[in-house]
């Protein structure tokens, strides 16, 4: 015992453990989930193959292709063979001594560095003049035309005037972004090539391209591409998301009045070099990843969760493994309204507790930044292991029958409940239903007024307790009528199997209620009862069937001899005319016995089975028409005309035929013995659906004050003066040799009115 009982204790503690470590996985797989970028976009992006098929990338793709033309525009501007043209002219301005001059990038880029300005490592403008140098050369020239802006739009009179020295930062500015993308996109190995195509109106082709080594089928198979021709609305394209701005950037920038030009992007996304388009997907696997071991973590957990829960809520309570008893801690025996309070008291404190004192220590460990999501967990944390300890503890009772006994609520309506008995049951009835339902309308009038006012409430959620009190009632009232109906359910197929005759089945009580209970034993017991009495009268019948066969076995033998020698003495040539009277009625009378022995052993075989059956098909209607050829000339003998009603057709039936002749024959026999004289029998056979039915009718000679049901039990005659010859055995054997047949054999009386019905299920 001891042993079990430390077994068990190891298993709770085992469990335990566990239910905290899965409780650790499960905050860990949320936190990563939360923490991650993707949060709130649910598992679908992570069907997304790859970083190439994110919106990210469609929006870097977008901003490099408006980088990309950026570079057409300033190779126009700029080059010159493939060189910086320092001649190419930048703006044009008058002074204002009326001279207008245009300035070229060299004289833009030497005024530039005779102020001080010039591009850092990053290709940003730095440098400058001093304050009191500008002042000295400031002047404002009209602007007459930018060749790196020719479509600006002066807003304000005073934007088409500046400084040279602004024009030429400008310019400084143009050229550092032009140096910029060269090296990110040209100069550097990128993971994006392009091909952009211009054909002026002499078919000249203008190129603008990072990837001049490479076909146009090499693009094409980096992984990503996209073609776009202006001689088509089609774009073709393996990428999933298309950038918006690429048809109008390449449209803007044809400096020609044709459709002749196309551009074809291909992004190697196996992403060799290092650049925008490497890092982004290095981190979106690792977001990704961290995603997915997130969602991992949180199923493990909430799975592992869960089965520790229904270990620790089988096992708790439990003291070794049986199943009956239940160990109770000190403070489960206190009433279950004290404990409810008790835990909430325990829960306003731990909520305290959590704010207060375990916050400012994690705040030790984690970042200020992380404060408000690691008071939540903590403030759930805590609520949650007080809830799974009240939930424990309310079980371990429920397992000991001790959560309503021990109640204050019980004890008071062991008080009232007696009072009440002596009403009807209905009264007692609707006055639990209103109790329930005043008890349903108070949680729920409690629970409103608590949420109305939470925001003053001091412990979270106070106004939740109601509406877990009023789960608790709801499930309770359920498990009551829910056992109440396994118990009707169980009882009704008990009872609707001893009605068919189980006399072994046998009503499980286990879990019942008291009442239940002792209904369920007492049908038990009524069933062992009607058991024994089956079995005795199966006994009985089968001694008489016995006592009949062993009977009938001898006298069969001293009736054969006396036959045998009557049948001698008939040979003897008798004169005397009383001796030879004599000899005739004990000829009679041996022939009727030993009619007599042969149907009650014909009798016992049919009623227990034992006849070996030889089925095969027979014409139904081709069998009545001959039996009404056998017996017409018996019938005419006692003047009974016989009326037949035959159907034209033949209909096949699956019987054994000489055992079918001795039932239609009994029924023949039947008719001409006990029907009236200078009376009709009516002979029938009819089709009905699937089935086949054969009726005889006949008036009886002597009043029939029967049952129906009893002229087939053995040895009932319908001459109740026995003034006729008969056994009392051709209807019972003919009965049974029906049922053998699966036939159905049916007597109906209607006052002298005899009438018999045979059927059989048609073949085919």
């Amino acid at each position: 015992m001891r042993t079990e009982t430390w077994s068990v204790t190891l298993k709770k503690q085992s469990a335990l453990l566990l239910h905290l470590l899965f409780l650790c996985l499960f905050l860990a797989g949320i936190t990563l989930m939360i923490f991650n970028e993707n949060y709130g976009r649910g598992l679908s992006w992570i069907r997304e193959e790859s970083y190439a098929d994110t919106l990210p990338f469609t929006w870097q793709l977008e901003s490099d292709v408006e980088t990309i033309f950026r570079y057409v525009q300033f190779k126009d501007l700029l080059e010159s063979d493939g060189d910086i043209n320092y001649e190419s002219s930048m703006f044009c301005v008058t002074h204002n001594s009326g001279n207008t001059k245009i300035y070229t990038l060299g004289e833009a880029i030497s005024y530039a560095r005779r102020l001080g300005y010039y591009l850092n490592e990053n290709y940003e403008v730095a440098g400058g003049p001093e304050t009191h140098e500008r002042d000295t050369i400031t002047s404002f020239p009209l602007i007459e035309w930018k060749a790196y802006d020719p479509n600006e739009i002066y807003r304000e009179p005073g934007d088409a005037f500046a400084t040279i020295e602004e024009l030429s930062v400008q310019v400084l500015n143009i050229l550092g972004e032009y140096y910029r993308i060269r090296d990110n996109f040209i100069d550097q190995p990128s993971n994006l090539y392009f091909h952009i195509s211009y054909f002026d109106d002499e078919d000249k082709e203008h190129i603008y391209t990072n990837a001049s080594s490479l076909t146009d089928e090499d693009l094409r198979g980096m992984g990503r591409y996209l073609f776009i021709s202006g001689d088509s609305i089609f774009v073709d394209s393996n990428l999933r998301y298309v950038p918006e701005n690429i048809t109008s950037e390449l449209s803007m920038h044809n400096q020609y009045s044709n459709d002749n030009y196309y551009i074809l992007l291909g992004v190697d996304v196996t992403y060799p070099n290092n650049d925008p388009y490497s890092e982004a997907n290095a981190e979106y696997v690792k977001i990704r990843t961290e995603y997915i071991g997130g969602a991992l973590l949180f199923g493990i957990g909430f799975i592992g969760l869960l089965i520790t829960l229904f270990i620790m809520a089988r096992l708790t309570g439990h003291v070794d493994s049986s199943s009956t008893q239940i160990s109770l801690y000190r403070f489960d025996q206190f009433p279950v309204e004290c404990l409810a309070a008790m835990f909430l008291f325990f829960l306003w404190i731990g909520d305290t507790f959590a704010k207060n004192g375990l916050l400012q220590i994690i705040l030790l460990i984690i970042s200020q930044e992380y404060m408000d999501y690691a008071a939540h967990i903590l403030r759930e944390i805590v609520l949650y292991l007080i809830c799974l300890g009240m939930i424990m503890c309310f079980l371990r009772n429920y397992k000991a029958h001790t959560l309503w006994k021990n109640s204050l609520l019980c004890r008071a309506l062991n008080r009232i409940l007696p009072a009440l008995y002596g009403y009807p049951l209905p009264i007692r009835f609707a006055a639990a239903f209103f109790a329930y339902l005043i008890c349903s309308g108070g949680l729920i009038l409690g629970d409103l007024y608590l949420y109305k006012y939470k925001e003053h409430l001091n412990i979270p959620y106070l106004y939740l307790v109601p509406l877990a009190v009023l789960a608790v009632l709801q499930i309770w009232v359920f498990l009551i009528l829910y056992r109440t109906k396994v118990e009707t359910s169980k009882i009704a197929q008990g009872i609707f199997k001893m009605s068919q005759g189980d006399t072994s089945c046998k009503i499980d009580s286990n879990g019942f209620s008291e009442t239940a209970v002792k209904v369920s034993d007492a049908l038990n017991s009524l069933n062992d009862g009607l058991d024994t009495a089956l079995q005795e009268q199966v006994k009985s019948e089968r001694l008489k069937a016995d006592l009949i066969t062993n009977v009938s076995h001898d006298i069969k033998t001293p009736l054969t001899s006396i036959i045998n020698y009557v049948d001698l003495l008939k040979r003897e040539n008798i004169q005397d005319e009383k001796i030879r009277r004599y000899l005739e009625i004990l000829d009679q009378k041996s022939q009727r016995l030993k009619t007599l022995t042969e149907d009650l052993v014909e009798a016992s075989k049919a009623s227990s089975g034992n006849l070996k059956l030889e089925i095969s098909d027979i014409d139904f209607v081709e069998l009545i028409h001959q039996s009404n050829g056998e017996f017409e000339e018996r019938f005419a003998l006692r003047h009974l005309d016989l009326v037949s009603n035959l159907p034209s057709e033949s209909i096949l039936i699956a019987a054994d035929g000489r055992r079918l002749w001795r039932v239609i024959e009994n029924l023949y026999n039947n008719a001409f013995k006990y029907a009236m004289e200078n009376s009709r029998i009516y002979v029938s056979v009819e089709r009905k659906e699937k089935f086949v039915y054969f009726t005889i009718k006949n008036i009886s000679a002597n009043p029939l004050n029967i049952n129906a049901d009893e002229l087939t039990e053995r040895f009932v005659r319908g001459d109740v003066a026995r003034t006729t010859e008969g056994s009392g055995l051709g209807l019972s054997i003919a009965k049974s040799l029906t049922l053998l047949q699966n036939g159905s054999f049916d007597l109906y009386i209607d006052g002298d009115l005899f009438k018999a019905q045979v059927g059989f299920e048609i073949k085919g």
